[in-house]
């Protein structure tokens, strides 16, 4: 009986659940939050998920305008409670970078350059001059 009971109440509160929603999702979309999601509301007590602490801090101090907003759909809202859930960050699609770049080669450098680079590399300790030289040959392909 007591299941039956808690569905209905579900199922009688989810409008309010949804137009709650919209307005706290339009409000935090003007103020560029996003990823925040109600939680839970239950007996004039809103729950919102937030994914960060950060936003969190935001929130905290925007919590007096959020709350008349929501009180013109929900009159009986007494407080908001402000919950980070890293959960939410999480879901986010980070996209992949892509692994099969194409290289750009080099231009070729002037030959004064590669001249210096030669000069250079003649007092250089051997792995110096190594990477010296191999750079004054590229200009002469």
């Amino acid at each position: 009986m007591a299941q039956l009971l808690k569905k209905s109440e579900l199922q009688y509160n989810q409008p309010l659940f949804t137009k709650l929603d919209s307005l706290l999702q339009s409000f935090l979309k003007q103020h560029n939050i996003d990823g925040c999601r109600l939680g839970n509301l239950q007996n004039g007590s809103l729950l919102i998920e937030i994914p960060n602490a950060t936003w969190m801090v935001r929130l905290q101090f925007m919590r007096n305008d959020l709350l008349s907003l929501l009180r013109q759909a929900s009159p009986g809202l007494l407080k908001i409670n402000i919950k980070v859930n890293p959960r939410l960050s999480i879901t986010k699609n980070i996209p992949k970078k892509n692994k099969n770049r194409v290289k750009k080669r080099a231009s070729k450098m002037p030959s004064d350059v590669a001249d210096s680079f030669l000069a250079m590399a003649d007092d250089a300790e051997p792995a110096l001059k190594k990477a010296l030289q191999s750079l004054a040959q590229f200009s002469k392909k």
